[in-house]
């Protein structure tokens, strides 16, 4: 079979690794090669379990870190509590790390296997049913490309990101995304004092309405994200501007401002965001990874979600064999819940990711204590998992 995945980030790549032994996969990718910049993201859950069984774990993990854990800051520089990674990861029997966003794709790369046809700087910008079958249903679909050029295919796969122009198509009046009421913003930039000073520990800032973090991010580099608060009926994506953030954010914590000096001209600046669709297919196109089930960043498991969702997709279509509408529907019939499951999670913590008031701020640094008790661990494992 012909597949063409559109988007060769995380979930696009995962799912070329799981259908190049059994079919012909062509990843179109819009952007002109690897993204950089992006941000840490904790590797765990069903992600986890689905790189193991991948065969890619190892990859991943060699590119990751394990944090001592977090401290938290007030904007004098003091020091108003931490957090241990070390119980929380034990709790999750060790299938835990941290690592860089753009560092799993390039993980990924590295186990792609030759066969696949991975093409930069192709942007899809319409797709459409071709070869309508006895019932109306069609035999495969039509990618149409930027450069005026098309590829045919049995199926197209959109892993497209949450802002997925596929997903209208597929699911009508669900191609918007569902923001959650914050803004988010981060970039990578070398200053090797800074991450030495940092060390082992991120830092996020105990502040109202707005929050900093600032973290050591390897070779030198540090990270640095900002989130606030936003209009939750706004869906157009906001457009970078170093003086508006080095702005809004100045005076979280010290070592967050040196971070903010830094701020590059581009940067990552987005609203957080799920997407919601009734259904993950029509005929032969389907949706996959953020274009399908979108946690938002406030869930913690979107990398998690995009891996274990493709070698889900991959496994449904290669138990139906050339029955691919059957594998389709038993993917979303097997895979919906767990993705519904973590962006339920991701909504209930949304009033908490930067607190409002100075009451909420208080009811965080409580709960941060309570997380150090015998116990609270495993809890905690079992909430960021959904369970």
């Amino acid at each position: 079979m012909d597949v063409t995945v559109i988007g060769g980030g995380i979930a696009g790549l995962a799912l070329a690794h799981q259908l190049a032994p059994d079919h012909d996969v062509t990843v179109l990718e819009a952007s002109p090669g690897p993204r950089g910049g992006g941000y840490m993201i904790d590797f765990f859950g069903p992600g986890f379990v689905a790189a193991e069984r991948m065969g890619i774990i190892d990859e991943l993990r060699a590119r990751g870190h394990v944090y001592e854990g977090v401290r938290y800051g007030t904007p004098d520089g003091a020091e108003s509590g931490r957090i241990d990674v070390g119980p929380l990861a034990a709790a999750l029997g060790g299938r835990y790390f941290s690592i860089l966003r753009p560092e799993v794709e390039l993980g990924l790369l590295a186990v792609l296997p030759r066969s696949v046809d991975l093409r930069y700087g192709a942007r899809a910008v319409a797709v459409r049913d071709i070869g309508l079958q006895g019932g109306g249903s069609p035999r495969g679909a039509l990618v149409e490309l930027a450069d005026g050029t098309t590829l045919a295919s049995d199926l197209v796969v959109a892993c497209d990101g949450v802002r997925s122009p596929v997903r209208e198509r597929v699911a009508p009046e669900h191609g918007e995304i569902v923001p959650m009421g914050y803004r988010v913003a981060s970039y990578l930039y070398p200053d090797p004092e800074l991450a030495g000073e940092l060390g082992e520990r991120m830092l996020m800032t105990d502040t109202v309405g707005r929050v900093g973090w600032a973290y050591a991010a390897g070779d030198g580099r540090v990270g640095a994200m900002f989130a606030e608060r936003n209009d939750a009926a706004s869906t157009e994506r906001p457009v970078p501007d170093r003086e508006r953030l080095q702005r809004d954010f100045a005076g979280l914590h010290p070592q967050v401002d040196r971070a903010l000096a830094n701020a590059p001209e581009s940067f990552y600046d987005d609203l957080a965001a799920q997407a919601i669709a009734p259904r993950w297919s029509r005929g032969r196109v389907a949706l996959a990874g953020d274009a399908a089930h979108a946690p938002s960043l406030l869930a913690g498991q979107g990398t998690s979600l995009a891996i274990a969702g493709a070698e889900a997709l991959a496994r449904s279509l290669r138990a139906a064999g050339p029955h691919v509408e059957v594998g389709l529907v038993e993917y979303e019939r097997r895979w919906r819940p767990t993705a519904e499951q973590v962006q339920l999670a991701g909504r209930r913590s949304a009033s908490f990711f930067a607190p409002a008031t100075r009451l909420q701020l208080r009811l965080q640094q409580i709960a941060r204590r309570a997380v150090m008790l015998p116990g609270a661990s495993l809890f905690a494992a079992r909430s960021v998992l959904g369970h």
